[in-house]
């Protein structure tokens, strides 16, 4: 081959490697948005804890099947940009356990036995063994404040950490409150504490919305839409 060629052979080599990373970058960008997206919302809903309980313990429920999933997974990895804005926002003064609850065998076995709604923005709700959110709750006494990232289950009602008489509060991210009941049980949940705090992803703004008991009843009013109502 003479020198000419190896030349424009070089180049081509070098083109093509260039389109090649163009096209991954260009490729990752949008999932690379939502990764940042996702940190920001529980950068904030940590934030939120922070300011109304100090120092908590946090629990957070994970996506069961994020779990055994590998490394550049794509729930991996939107999992861990939750924690890691999560861990942002609560600031060195708060510890975070990590745990997995179980999902319901009937699921696993037939997922079409369970009806989820197509525009729930949290699916694992229908599919979460509620009872065993008790147990991973009973097995971390010290922590006080449940962060969700997968919502509330189908059933909530029925937990033992949901009762008045249980001092843990849920925060929530983006969970579908229809899960709870009729607006009414939802605004009850707020004003009570169960419901510490959620963030939505304000369709407004695209910024990140808090939601607490100081503006539930306007958002219920006013945008019941962004609770899935």
């Amino acid at each position: 081959m003479s020198a000419t060629k190896k030349s424009i052979f070089a180049c081509a080599l070098t083109l093509l490697g260039l389109s090649a990373i163009g096209l991954f970058l260009w490729s990752a960008r949008p999932r690379s948005a939502a990764l940042s997206a996702r940190e920001h919302l529980l950068q904030t809903l940590g934030s939120e804890i922070a300011r109304l309980r100090p120092n908590s313990r946090v629990l957070v429920l994970s996506n069961p099947f994020a779990e055994t999933a590998g490394a550049f997974d794509e729930k991996t990895q939107f999992e861990q940009a939750a924690i890691q804005g999560l861990r942002k926002g609560l600031g060195k003064g708060s510890s975070v356990s990590i745990v997995f609850p179980e999902v319901r065998p009937e699921y696993l076995a037939t997922p079409d036995s369970i009806a989820i709604p197509s525009d729930s923005r949290t699916p694992l709700s229908f599919v979460i063994q509620p009872a065993s959110i008790d147990r991973l709750a009973d097995a971390h006494p010290d922590c006080d404040v449940i962060v969700s990232l997968i919502g509330l289950p189908v059933g909530v009602s029925e937990l033992k950490i949901w009762s008045e008489k249980d001092p843990r509060a849920f925060a929530l991210l983006m969970p579908d409150l229809r899960v709870i009941g009729p607006p009414t049980e939802t605004r009850t949940a707020f004003q009570r504490g169960k419901i510490l705090a959620a963030v939505y992803e304000d369709p407004a703004s695209a910024q990140p919305l808090i939601i607490t008991k100081t503006n539930i009843a306007t958002i219920l009013e006013e945008r019941p839409q962004i609770l899935s109502y």
